[in-house]
C-alpha cells in the first residue's frame, strides 16, 4: 500500500513537470528564484517568478529534530563542504560526508539544503533538521539559485489541485503532529479554493482512509429525482462512478451496512424495482419506482416488477381490515410461504372486489377497496 501511495504522488510530480506551473507564490523581493519547503509533503518547490517550476523530493526533520518554520534566504553556497559533527572529528568532502557536494546555509545559522549520502532517506522525516535532497537534484538548484535567494519553510499536510474538470486532494502525514482535527483542516484547505463544482462533503469523509499519504478525487455532489420529487439526500460522482444514498434502499424495507452504494450495483441488486436515467452534463439521477396508491393514499414501501406487479406483503393487514378475510386464504399463505411479496394476481384472487389499475409507461399501481 504505501509503495502505491508513492507512486501516485511520483505521477503527480511528473505531471507537474510535463504540465507547467500549477500555483504561485509572492516573492518580498521581486527576485526570479525562490525556494518553498513543505515539511508533510517532504518536497522542495522551485518558483520561478512566483509560479512553481519544478518540485524535488526531500527529506526533512525528525519530529525530535523538526525543521524551523519561516522565512529565510541561503547564506552562503559552499562546493564540497567538511562536515563538523558535535563532539568528532570533521568530516572532510567524499562518499563518507552525509552533506554530499553541496551545502546551501540558511540565514538561520546551522540549518541548510544540502546533498546527502544515504538516498532511501529522502521522502522521510530522518534529518537533524536540515533539508537532504538528492545529489543530482541540489547539483542543478545551485545552477540557477544564488546567495540571497528567499526561503520558505511551510507545513502544510492539505494540498488541493485541479485538473481538468476534476479537483484531487493530496493527504501527506502529520509528522509534527499539528493538527488533530483533520476534516476541519481539509475544508478550510478546499474553502479557500475556487472549486468547479460542489463537493460532496459527506461523500468525501466516506472515501478518505487514514493511510497518509494519500491522493483522492474530490467527490461531486450530485442531485437525486426520485418519481418526480427531489429526494432530500444527494448522491455524489467519483471516479468517473455515481453513487446513491443508501437510504434509497428503505423504500423496500431493507437496509445497508455502508452509507452508500454504487448506482450500477444499486441497478443490478434493485433489477425489477427501479430504474434511472443519469444526465451527467446536469448530474442529475432521475429514480422511477413502483408506487403503490391505495385507497388514494401512497404506501410508504415500493412495489416491483416481474411480468406482473409485486406488491409487499404488509398491504394483506389493510385489505383484511377494510375488506375481511380473504376468500382463498390457503393461496395466499401459499404465496406468503415463499418471500416478502405478493404478486398482484394472487392478491386479486384474495379479494375479487379490489380494483385495481396499474399504469406501466408511469410505473403506479393504483388499489381501490
Amino acid at each position: 500500500m504505501a509503495a502505491l501511495k508513492r507512486a501516485q504522488l511520483t505521477f503527480f510530480f511528473c505531471l507537474l513537470l510535463l504540465t507547467g506551473p500549477v500555483g504561485a507564490a509572492e516573492t518580498e523581493t521581486g527576485d526570479e528564484w525562490m525556494i518553498r519547503i513543505n515539511i508533510p509533503a517532504s518536497t522542495l518547490e522551485l518558483l520561478r517568478y512566483g509560479e512553481v517550476w519544478r518540485r524535488f523530493p526531500v527529506a526533512v526533520g525528525k519530529q525530535s529534530t523538526p525543521t524551523p518554520l519561516g522565512r529565510f534566504t541561503i547564506d552562503v553556497i559552499i562546493e564540497n563542504p567538511t562536515w563538523y559533527p558535535t563532539g568528532r572529528p570533521p568530516v572532510p568532502p567524499g562518499v563518507e560526508n552525509p552533506l554530499g557536494r553541496y551545502w546551501l546555509g540558511l540565514s538561520l545559522k546551522g540549518y541548510g539544503i544540502h546533498g546527502n549520502n544515504n538516498p532511501l532517506s529522502i521522502g522521510y522525516p530522518q534529518s537533524n533538521g536540515c533539508i537532504r535532497m538528492h545529489n543530482q537534484d541540489v547539483e542543478f538548484l545551485v545552477q540557477l539559485v544564488r546567495v540571497d535567494t528567499p526561503v520558505e519553510i511551510i507545513y502544510q499536510t492539505v494540498q488541493v489541485e485541479t485538473y481538468g474538470d476534476k479537483t484531487w486532494l493530496t493527504l501527506y502525514p502529520d509528522y509534527y503532529r499539528r493538527y488533530s482535527k483533520v476534516q476541519e483542516e481539509i475544508s478550510t484547505a478546499l474553502q479557500r479554493q475556487v472549486l468547479f463544482y460542489p463537493v460532496h462533503w459527506e461523500g468525501l469523509w466516506w472515501l478518505l482512509t487514514d493511510d497518509r499519504p494519500q491522493v483522492i478525487e474530490v467527490p461531486r455532489e450530485i442531485h437525486l429525482v426520485l418519481d418526480g420529487a427531489e429526494y432530500p439526500e444527494t448522491g455524489f460522482f467519483w471516479d468517473d462512478r455515481a453513487f446513491l444514498p443508501a437510504t434509497l434502499a428503505r423504500l423496500w424495507g431493507e437496509t445497508s451496512a455502508a452509507p452508500y452504494i454504487e448506482l450500477v450495483e444499486f441497478m443490478r441488486t434493485h433489477a425489477g424495482q427501479v430504474y434511472g436515467v443519469f444526465n451527467q452534463q446536469a448530474k442529475t439521477i432521475h429514480l422511477y419506482t413502483l408506487r403503490i396508491y391505495y385507497n388514494g393514499r401512497l404506501l410508504p414501501r415500493r412495489g416491483w416488477f416481474q411480468e406482473e406487479p409485486y406488491v409487499p406483503r404488509e398491504l394483506v393487514k389493510l385489505l383484511e381490515t377494510d375488506l375481511g378475510p380473504p376468500s382463498r386464504p390457503e393461496l395466499l399463505r401459499e404465496q406468503a410461504a415463499e418471500g416478502r411479496w405478493l404478486p398482484l394476481s394472487a392478491l386479486l384472487a384474495g379479494w375479487p372486489k379490489l380494483k385495481a389499475d396499474f399504469d406501466a409507461a408511469r410505473w403506479v399501481l393504483t388499489l381501490e377497496p
